[in-house]
């Protein structure tokens, strides 16, 4: 019986050296590009590091942290011969022993926005955890001014508890920096939504944007996986516990999970395709609220999907160019 070991070249490495954490791409990695192909970790792990480099500036990046795709399988492997993983140790902490070196250099309740890529059984989809260092109780209601914005704008994005679509001046600023705009909301949540859609028909606009703990899955296959955000939550409790030094539950209302109603795939092999766009998605058109019922669901057309392969494919191949230009040059 003859053996034969295929190599397979080197594309690039993103981010390059000198820097650390680079990603290798493979001509193996790039023929999961092709049509009908499933993306592999390297594919999603690639444009999501090339996302946040790319996509998001300096200050955003600080408040946005992406695990990578192997997070939650180490996370939920069941088989783990760690000496903590034993039936005396319940499991959260049996669980969270698995990865506690994965942030050791990164404070997980300073970021904004968590993304996490998940695949089970040969699905993609996508965990974000939003604002896991706010707490519901300590919330406090405020109010800004009004802007004058248009009430209906094409293309605009939907405040996710009105019907009416409007376009909210530059949403990056608003969303990521901070913006007194914002609204944090306990139980008054009615009454500021009823001020909401009291003043959009004016033309008059209170931009009161409502930023609560919560996690979204989001899944091409439209799926909510109950299981998985209370995997989640039990995490960043003993994640919490473990840097903080004190006890916080991020269950029992604490920090609800919602399944978003999010473009659907219309085929068996772009459930990698479609999360590497929500996240893209999230950084251009972001949410103004974070409450249920969400409906993203005309978030971006299909045509974007359909030719995201060919950009992701392009982009490869002229970094591919550029790195090999470099070290000719180095070379000389």
């Amino acid at each position: 019986i003859l053996f034969f070991q295929t190599t397979f070249t080197g594309l690039v490495v993103y981010p390059p050296p000198p820097a650390k954490g680079g990603i290798s791409v493979t001509e193996e990695d790039l023929y999961r590009l092709d049509e009908g192909e499933f993306l592999n970790d390297v594919i999603i792990d690639f444009y999501l590091k090339f996302l946040v480099s790319e996509k998001l500036q300096k200050e955003d990046t600080d408040r946005t942290y992406i695990f990578s795709s192997f997070f939650f399988k180490h996370l939920t492997q069941e088989e783990w011969r760690a000496v903590l993983d034993d039936e005396n140790v319940p499991m959260p902490e049996r669980r969270h022993s698995r990865v506690k070196t994965w942030t050791r250099h990164v404070d997980l309740f300073q970021k904004d926005f968590i993304f996490v890529p998940i695949n089970m059984s040969a699905h993609w989809f996508l965990a974000v955890i939003c604002f896991p260092g706010r707490q519901n109780q300590d919330v406090e209601e405020q109010h800004s001014g009004c802007m004058d914005l248009p009430p209906v704008c094409e293309g605009g994005l939907k405040y996710l508890w009105s019907d009416q679509d409007i376009c909210p001046p530059n949403p990056m600023s608003l969303f990521y920096r901070g913006s007194p705009d914002y609204t944090d909301i306990n139980s008054s949540t009615q009454d500021n939504m009823a001020t909401f859609e009291n003043t959009i028909n004016t033309g008059s606009v209170k931009l009161s944007c409502v930023l609560r703990p919560c996690i979204l899955i989001m899944d091409s296959l439209g799926h909510y996986r109950s299981s998985v955000v209370k995997t989640l939550q039990e995490y960043l409790e003993v994640e919490w516990r473990t840097k903080k030094g004190t006890l916080r539950t991020f269950q029992q209302g604490a920090m609800e999970g919602y399944c978003p109603s999010v473009p659907q795939q219309d085929n068996f092999s772009d459930c990698g395709v479609y999360l590497l766009q929500y996240v893209e998605s999230f950084f251009e058109s972001p949410l103004q609220s974070f409450l249920a019922p969400m409906d993203l669901s005309h978030w971006f057309p299909q045509k974007v999907v359909k030719k995201k392969r060919y950009e992701i494919r392009k982009l490869i191949l002229k970094m591919h160019k550029q790195q090999k230009t470099c070290k000719s040059f180095q070379v000389i």
